[in-house]
């Protein structure tokens, strides 16, 4: 078993280690808006729903010492608005989305370089993006800083979803999630995966239901 001292370690190791281990990752393209009303679009892996009474989701996103306020434009604006959409990256605009991730300075639309097109938001300012499947508006909760990591919480308040992707079935609304193909985050800087190529489902079961088994077994 090989071994490590993970605060031993550089920062540039912790990263390729675990980030090859904690995978896939889902993707949360985030459009945000700065004071000058310039719209930040950019890609984080670092992203995950955290509960859904009430709907949370977390963002890590990092420092950015190139910067003048020392962080990255996403992270710089929701700091100051409050508000951002998180836009769901399936096949079709991962290509699109991981071109936003290019270091463009503040004063640049990276979703108008890329080829999106933006559609307003019904509750926050930052515009969603008309070709992802589903938009998250959501505001901001609170900010842990630990280090140079920055954990951004905040509430979904709003859900933009292709109809073509949803049903209604026993008075409910289901997303046809294997339809979507999203796209998730693999192992070192240019590794992705798909979703839908060996899905396999196990059902859960109760302490009831467990023990009725056992109990069967054992007669």
């Amino acid at each position: 078993m090989t071994e490590f001292d993970i605060s031993k370690l550089p920062s540039s190791s912790r990263y390729s280690i675990l980030t090859s281990l904690v995978v896939p990752r889902p993707i949360a393209f985030v459009t945000t808006i700065n004071e000058n009303d310039v719209v930040n679009a950019a890609p984080f892996s670092y992203f995950n729903l955290m509960g859904n009474d009430p709907p949370i989701v977390a963002l890590g996103i990092g420092k950015d010492e190139s910067r003048k306020n020392g962080l990255k434009d996403t992270g710089y604006n929701i700091q100051k608005t409050r508000e951002f959409v998180i836009n769901i990256v399936n096949e079709d605009i991962i290509e699109k989305v991981n071109f936003t991730s290019i270091d463009f300075p503040p004063e640049m639309d990276e979703s108008e370089i890329a080829g999106f097109t933006k559609l307003p938001s019904v509750k926050v300012k930052p515009p969603r993006i008309k070709e992802s499947v589903s938009n998250f508006e959501c505001r901001h909760l609170s900010t842990i800083e630990i280090g140079n990591d920055r954990v951004v919480i905040g509430e979904i308040i709003y859900l933009h979803i292709d109809e073509k992707y949803v049903t209604s079935r026993d008075n409910d609304h289901h997303v046809l999630t294997e339809l979507i193909r999203p796209v998730g985050r693999m192992h070192g800087r240019d590794f992705y995966t798909r979703s839908t190529a060996s899905l396999f489902r196990f059902a859960r079961q109760s302490y009831n239901e467990w023990k009725n088994k056992l109990d069967e077994q054992n007669k």
